[in-house]
């Protein structure tokens, strides 16, 4: 009878496995999937074409050595760097005569000439001997250019009432285009021993 005949349901329409889950769009509109590139490599690529999350060696890219801002450094003496390899000769040659000295012990205020405030450090102070009076000072020396004489100057005019500078060169003839007033007595390295002979215990 027709009250007993079983009922088919309706069949549903197949589900798609696929979703949009995950999938971007470019400025041009068209989908593209997160999931895997062209490649099939499995990883996203910039606009630029590296790829992400891959380290710049193996995407062919050589990284750049890192700089040092580390002056180079010729020696130590008394915990202090000696930064130039005139300034080692130098200390070489008081320690060979028995001078006491120390390197950089302080750092003065100075005006340089054009009015600007500046620090500086001598490079050497005796210590035990002066020069009229005076505490003794060794700066060095080994080009004219040398940034730190406008500095030397500046602190001879402030504080010549007290120290009194010693200017040690790499050779005679560099000490004749040398200002003046950058010194109260110089020398060449070859030399240095008459200059430390004439200070004063």
């Amino acid at each position: 009878m027709a009250g007993n005949m079983p009922t088919k349901s309706p069949k549903k329409a197949p589900v798609s496995r696929s979703s949009d889950k995950g999938r971007t769009r470019s400025r041009g509109g068209a989908a593209s999937s997160g999931a895997a590139t062209a490649d099939g490599s499995g990883t996203r690529r910039t606009r630029s074409g590296s790829r992400t999350g891959v380290p710049a060696s193996r995407q062919g890219v050589q990284a750049s050595p890192a700089r040092s801002t580390r002056p180079q450094v010729f020696g130590h003496c008394g915990g202090r760097p000696l930064l130039t390899a005139l300034e080692r000769d130098v200390c070489d040659h008081l320690t060979q005569l028995g001078v006491t000295h120390s390197h950089r012990p302080r750092h003065f205020e100075i005006t340089l000439d054009d009015g600007s405030l500046a620090a500086y450090a001598p490079t050497m102070v005796v210590r035990g001997r002066g020069r009229e009076g005076k505490s003794v000072v060794i700066e060095t020396c080994d080009a004219v250019g040398d940034p730190q004489l406008a500095k030397i100057r500046a602190f001879r005019r402030q504080y010549g009432v007290e120290f009194y500078v010693c200017l040690v060169a790499t050779v005679e003839e560099l000490l004749e285009e040398l200002p003046f007033d950058a010194y109260d007595e110089s020398s060449a390295l070859r030399n240095m021993h008459t200059m430390v002979g004439r200070l004063a215990d």
